[in-house]
């Protein structure tokens, strides 16, 4: 009742002739979307969940901060996500699109590297974490099943996967966040386009299922995200 159809869309950011201006302030308020709607903090509670393998959240705390050497974020745009972690971690920002990588570049410890989420130029177990956050709506079921196949293969302990659920409440939220200009033009057009074509917390499970990964968990994030967790041991 509070789901509307699936509606799958081009979104205006990625468009490879997009003004430069209208572009850095879709990156901008991507950035605000994770740093004050919770991306940020959902991001690093899915990665804690996934390397602790159900320790306590303390615990998976303390495993993160001590345990995990690199981590690879793929669809990473300015790669604020993977910024946000431990300075000892090997921190690796991936994404088809240069100008989102060069964005706020300087001084950023992330290392960058453009290129293609369904052959990523890494060998098997590359790294041990492989991620993506609000990335998943953008692609159909049968090319997020090999997406996630591919990132399974280039880590060594798992893959982090979250996204926006399908549903009226944040199609409305980023709409009236449009309709008073709290976002930029691309934002405004890109946002409930994002919401429109994602996935529901059942559709995420049925593609999960489909990958070779030897657990894998499918879970619900608050305000209105999902999880993927698939672990390769």
């Amino acid at each position: 009742m509070l789901t509307p159809r699936r509606i799958p869309a081009h979104e205006l950011l990625d468009e490879h002739d997009a003004p430069r201006a209208d572009m850095e302030r879709s990156l901008r308020d991507l950035r605000r979307f994770n740093r004050w709607a919770g991306g940020q903090r959902i991001y690093r509670k899915l990665l804690r969940r996934l390397w602790s393998g159900g320790l306590s959240a303390r615990r998976g705390r303390q495993a993160e901060s001590l345990s995990l050497h690199s981590v690879l974020d793929v669809g990473a745009g300015s790669c604020e996500l993977v910024e946000s972690l431990s300075a000892s971690c090997l921190r690796i920002g991936l994404d088809f699109k240069i100008e989102h990588l060069l964005y706020l570049r300087d001084g950023s410890p992330v290392h960058r590297i453009v290129g293609d989420a369904h052959h990523l130029p890494f060998r098997d177990g590359a790294v041990d974490v492989v991620t993506s956050s609000h990335f998943f709506h953008h692609f159909s079921p049968a090319e997020n099943e090999a997406i996630l196949g591919e990132a399974i293969r280039v880590a060594r302990r798992g893959v982090s996967v979250n996204d926006t659920r399908r549903h009226y409440v944040p199609l409305l939220f980023v709409l009236l966040l449009g309709a008073f200009r709290l976002v930029g033009r691309i934002t405004r057009f890109d946002a409930p386009a994002s919401v429109r074509q994602g996935y529901t917390l059942a559709e995420a499970r049925t593609i999960a299922e489909r990958v070779p990964a030897a657990r894998r968990k499918v879970v619900r994030a608050w305000p209105f995200r999902f999880g993927i967790l698939l672990w390769k041991t």
